[in-house]
Order: C-alpha cells, then sequence, then structure tokens
C-alpha cells in the first residue's frame, strides 16, 4: 500500500478505490479492454517498402509483458551474425536492442492516449527499423533540439518507468539511443513528425554486419580456448563460421593434417559443445556452424 501511495496509482471514486488509466496499463491483466489504443503493431516487411510482410504480430496487454513480446518478436526477426576473430566467437546483432527498448519505452510513455485507434507501429525493413508513435511533439519541443529536454503528456507513465529504473527525468534518452548505436557502429537513429506521429528511423549495417565487431560487449564473446577448444578446432570453426564453409570429416583431415579418428574426436567435440551441427549420416555427413 505504501508504494501504491507513493505512486498515487488508485484513486478514490464513490468513496472505494480504483485504479488509474496509468495502473491499469503497468498492472491490469488485459488494460485493452478499458484502453484499447493501448497496442503495439510490429511487423517485418520484405525489402524496403511495405509492399508485403514476413511476419506480423498485434501486441496488448501489461506494458512490461508488451515490451517482453516486442524483444521477442525483434529478435526473431532480426539477425545475429557470428565471426571468429583470434580465439574469441563473436555473436553481433544487426540492431542494439537496447536502443530499440529506449525507443519503444519513450513512444509507449509519450504517445497520445486520446487517439483511439492508433496504435505504435513498429516496422523492421532490410534496411533499418522505423517506430511510429501517435501524438507529435508538444509545444515548445524542438525537433532539431530534443536532447536534454523532457516534456510529456503522460506523466503518471513516466513516473512508474522512473521507479522502475527505465527512464530517467532529465531528458536523456535521445542522447542514450544515439550513443548506442555509435557504439555499436551504426549510424545515428533519425527523429522526425510526419502528420501527428512521432518517428524514429533505426539504420542497420545492410551486408557490413560483420564490420560491426569492435563494438561487440564482453557479453557476446566466446573464449574458445576457455571452452577448451584446440587449435585446430578452433581454425576449423574459423572456416565454417567466417568462411561459411560446410565440413566434412575428409576436408578436416587435409585441412589440418590429422588421421580420421582425430578428425571425428574434434568434430564430435565442437557438436558437444554446441558450436556446430551434423547434416546427413556416417561418411556423407557434413557440419556447419550453428
Amino acid at each position: 500500500m505504501k508504494q501504491r501511495g507513493t505512486l498515487k496509482i488508485v484513486k478514490k471514486e464513490n468513496g472505494s478505490l480504483k485504479p488509474t488509466n496509468a495502473a491499469l496499463l503497468f498492472f491490469g491483466k488485459k488494460p485493452s479492454e478499458y484502453i484499447p489504443q493501448n497496442e503495439i503493431r510490429i511487423a517485418r516487411f520484405r525489402g524496403v517498402t511495405r509492399t508485403g510482410f514476413i511476419d506480423s504480430q498485434e501486441i496488448s496487454g501489461p506494458i512490461y509483458k508488451m515490451l517482453n513480446e516486442v524483444e521477442l518478436f525483434f529478435k526473431r526477426n532480426t539477425r545475429l551474425a557470428g565471426k571468429i576473430i583470434e580465439f574469441k566467437r563473436v555473436d553481433i546483432p544487426e540492431y542494439p536492442y537496447e536502443a530499440i527498448r529506449e525507443a519503444v519505452i519513450n513512444a509507449i510513455a509519450h504517445r497520445d492516449y486520446t487517439r483511439r485507434g492508433a496504435p505504435i507501429i513498429i516496422s523492421i525493413f532490410d534496411d533499418r527499423v522505423e517506430i511510429s508513435s501517435p501524438g507529435g511533439l508538444l509545444p515548445g519541443l524542438d525537433i532539431r533540439n530534443l536532447e536534454g529536454h523532457h516534456e510529456t503528456r503522460n506523466k503518471m507513465i513516466c513516473t512508474i518507468f522512473h521507479h522502475t529504473l527505465d527512464m530517467e527525468k532529465f531528458g536523456t534518452g535521445i542522447g542514450k539511443m544515439k550513443r548506442l548505436m555509435k557504439e555499436h557502429g551504426l549510424a545515428e537513429p533519425k527523429f522526425s513528425e510526419e502528420g501527428d506521429f512521432f518517428v524514429v528511423k533505426f539504420f542497420g549495417p545492410g551486408d557490413k554486419i560483420l564490420d560491426l565487431v569492435p563494438s561487440i560487449p564482453k557479453e557476446r564473446l566466446i573464449d574458445l580456448r576457455e571452452l577448451g577448444l584446440n587449435n585446430r578446432q578452433i581454425e576449423a570453426l574459423q572456416l565454417m563460421v567466417n568462411e561459411k564453409m560446410k565440413m566434412t570429416n575428409i576436408i578436416y583431415r587435409e585441412k589440418l593434417k590429422v588421421s580420421d579418428r582425430t578428425a571425428s574426436r574434434d568434430l564430435n567435440e565442437l557438436m558437444q559443445k554446441g558450436m556446430i551441427k551434423r547434416i546427413g549420416k556416417r561418411r556423407a555427413a557434413e557440419y556447419e556452424s550453428i
């Protein structure tokens, strides 16, 4: 009760306590029954236009459930590349998801909830991601100078995000998105108003995703030596990951100058450690990186 009083997420009405709209959005089981515009539509389009989509989803529910579903959809529909650098395997996401999440949280916090039938729309293309939020900038804000300025039409939603540490009070979200994209090796996001919608555009790496390696955080690095791989296995893994080579027992023996028995043992160990998978059986089997 103390937390509720602090956040003021309930109000007294006809002698009883009732949840505020912000309380419904965060903690209600089905907030869209009362606030139908509480919806996120997300789609993965084919190519760079909205002419056809590969996957789509309409997401509703309490805010943190929606955020979790957006993350699952986004990671399912964007690339995760891999590369071996020296003795480390690097997993390289197409976009820094923390920047995308920041934009989605901003859209939820600052959208115009009086606009019925206007959901937040997230569009994933081959070359970019667009997040469109109903409701333009509030009076006094300048699209050319948003960084460091904080103004909202949904004070209580922002207050709850402040308490959960998902949002700061000093207008740092724009700078955070720019910094995360730059650290990932990508261009800064673009912010614009399109009609009565606020739009954030994140531009991806295209076919240069492997060039993003220098910015990858430690948690996406796997030290292959600490994993117990020998130099032969690391060299074979480099061929399979970096050059997309399909390995066979024969190729392994020829490339690494080892016996049939050693090749079989090395490849089996790579499978057991989750680095490669086998396609086919016995002598005809091929191996490729996971």
